[in-house]
């Protein structure tokens, strides 16, 4: 299986199969003479209090099992998706795979029941991930969403209206909104092609084209949550906070703010991976301790999916930084190092 689609398949899988591969792969190398780095934690990625595919299971649940079924047969025969993983029996994998290949395959029944979109974004328009292990939108991300939300005793009952701040093409408001429709939803984002495309093919989200700098266009108080995958481990401090501070004013008084950033644990995972060197890895923990936060403009003048700002390129962020500067008007609801794909902390933040 390549790398590809093993790792959304593990993903796929829960938090503990993923831990006992993680484990497995590591015990290998160690075997083999492959030592992790200095850097590597005795601490490992938490875990949320309700976790799992909440949000998946949602979706899924709506099919008949006849629908399953055809679903399995049809990918089964189809020439691109007989050499993707196969549906099999195993269940959080099964419930993830039959949601991406009913919508790869734009099988009616599927989109019908779901309330899912088949659309996917043309390779022109900036997309977080794409084919058919991608087809059915940010299932994962989606997930992440209500499980922290619900880890903190809070859940999306009673939430009349929600922003995707930073939505991209709309991976993960599209399935949110297909799973909770009661919801008023919301996308933003500062690449107007991706806000476009998402505007004209996700209906019943309102999208729109977002500042580099804060305000929003939205009135005070109009929100009762706002999430942001991966958006706070862009921004450098200063900007940051200003963005901290236009949520504050963006999210009524009891509101949740669900967001995520790299922090320690995401230093262990790029030096393992490799993506940096040990010294470097070094550097960002040396500052973190020092500073509370490391930060480099890594982009350059090409920018990064239509953002040109020297304050938006690669951060990370300690807990104890981010909580001096955020509380007492935010209250702290929860908080999970490394949640996010075994790499960027989420917390749950309630605005006071």
């Amino acid at each position: 299986m390549t790398a590809l689609v093993a790792l959304p398949v593990m993903r796929a899988l829960g938090r503990a199969a993923e831990h006992r591969a993680a484990l497995a792969i590591r015990g290998f190398a160690v075997r083999h003479g492959h030592r992790p780095p200095a850097l590597g934690r005795t601490l490992g990625p938490e875990t949320f209090v309700d976790d799992g595919d909440l949000v998946t299971r949602i979706l899924f649940d709506r099919l008949r099992s006849e629908d399953v079924l055809e679903v399995a047969t049809r990918s089964a025969g189809d020439p691109e998706l007989s050499r993707m993983p196969p549906i099999g029996d195993d269940p959080p994998v099964r419930r993830w795979l039959t949601l991406n290949y009913g919508m790869w395959l734009a099988m009616p029944e599927v989109i019908d029941r779901t309330g899912l979109k088949p659309d996917q974004p043309p390779p022109d328009v900036h997309a977080m991930a794409r084919g058919p292990l991608a087809a059915a939108g940010g299932l994962g991300e989606a997930d992440l969403v209500l499980a922290a939300l619900r880890s903190a005793g809070a859940d999306l009952a009673g939430v009349d209206e929600a922003l995707d701040f930073g939505c991209s093409s709309g991976r993960v408001v599209r399935v949110l909104n297909a799973a909770f429709p009661e919801v008023r939803w919301h996308g933003c984002d500062p690449n107007s092609g991706a806000v476009g495309w998402a505007s004209q093919h996700i209906p019943g989200v309102e999208f729109f084209v977002s500042p580099q700098e804060p305000p929003l266009p939205v009135d005070e108080g109009k929100l009762g949550l706002v999430y942001a995958i991966s958006i706070w481990s862009h921004f450098g401090p200063e900007l940051g906070l200003r963005w901290f501070e236009e949520m504050h004013r963006l999210i009524r008084p009891g509101g949740q703010l669900v967001f995520t950033t790299h922090g320690q644990q995401s230093v262990a995972f790029y030096v393992e991976k490799g993506d940096r060197s040990p010294a470097q890895g070094q550097e960002i923990i040396d500052s973190l301790y020092r500073h509370g936060y490391w930060y480099a403009s890594e982009f350059g003048q090409a920018g990064d999916a239509g953002v040109i700002n020297p304050q938006w390129g690669t951060a990370f962020l300690s807990t104890e930084w981010v909580l001096s500067r955020l509380c007492p008007r935010w209250r702290v609801l929860e908080y999970a190092a490394g949640r996010n794909q075994n790499n960027q902390d989420v917390y749950v933040l309630q605005r006071v």
